[in-house]
């Protein structure tokens, strides 16, 4: 029995084409203004030089043009321009500024930096097992997923990870997110156990352990090492649906031969935390403040 291939499109949620290549949002834009332009000219024409009605309505024809057609990372102007409409209009808090840079700040401009403010987000609650309340919009999951070095694979392991991954997208009807980090790494706590260890070996070992602690002190202070962290984050309209897409993606990972686990509540806020405060400036002024 012959099979045949079905194309399906790269991008599932590319809009319908309606009108002259528009699509209805696209339309929507340009129809009422070039309707507006079009009785405008038909009734200022006669009185008005044609000069100054180009000059008066070209402006407006093409902001209606950038906006329903004009394109940034794949978003219309349009969706970027009312979500800055949207948008908070304070200042939103990204940890404490610290002292030193205020004082700066104040130098500069003569006066001291205004305050800033909290900005709430979807999230209504957090439980202790890693599961979000977004309210109307659902229920979201976070995993915590290693690495896989695709490029080094061979065809036929690079098809077996593509496979792996596919079904774990056909499996659920979630959301599925995933963020890649990096973070600095403090080797410092490392190094000291290492010492207090090290300390106690003889001949040898003793060397080899010197030898180690050289190699990295010398790679802690050349270069600032960091760590990657992928998050794959399910959404579902429902708790049992974003369980179930945690039990999809575990299974996918794996397939794929990597480590995949579940956050919860207090991994998922460390996390999040470093991602709003990535050098602890807030945590830092917190507790010098509680020490003073």
């Amino acid at each position: 029995m012959s099979r045949h291939g079905v194309a399906v499109p790269a991008d599932v949620d590319l809009a319908d084409r309606v009108l002259w290549g528009l699509t209805v949002r696209q339309v929507a834009i340009l129809a009422p203004v070039a309707l507006g332009l079009l009785a405008a000219w038909r009734a200022l024409l006669g009185s008005v030089p044609i000069l100054v009605l180009l000059a008066a309505t070209a402006p407006v024809a093409a902001i209606a043009l950038a906006l329903a057609l004009a394109r940034v990372d794949a978003v219309g102007l349009d969706r970027l321009a009312w979500a800055a409409l949207r948008g908070p209009r304070g200042r939103v808090a990204a940890g404490s500024p610290s002292p030193d840079a205020r004082e700066v700040m104040t130098r500069l401009t003569g006066r001291k930096p205004a305050s800033v403010r909290a900005v709430t987000g979807p999230a209504r609650r957090v439980r202790p097992d890693g599961l979000v309340d977004l309210g109307p919009g659902g229920v979201a999951v976070a995993l915590d997923v290693g690495f896989v070095n695709f490029t080094l694979r061979s065809g036929s392991e690079q098809s077996v990870l593509v496979a792996a991954f596919a079904r774990m997208l056909n499996a659920t009807d979630a959301h599925i997110q995933v963020v890649v980090s990096a973070r600095p790494v403090d080797l410092g706590t490392y190094l000291a156990a290492f010492d207090e260890r090290a300390c106690r070996l003889e001949g040898r070992l003793a060397e080899a352990a010197d030898a180690h602690r050289a190699w990295m002190g010398e790679l802690t202070a050349g270069r600032r090492l960091l760590r990657r962290e992928i998050t794959v984050v399910a959404t579902a309209a429902s708790a049992d649906g974003a369980e179930y897409a945690a039990r999809a993606i575990e299974a996918a990972a794996q397939a794929m031969g990597v480590e995949a686990a579940r956050l919860d509540g207090a991994e998922l806020a460390a996390r999040c935390r470093y991602a709003v405060d990535p050098f602890g400036t807030a945590t830092t002024h917190t507790r010098k403040g509680a020490s003073s």
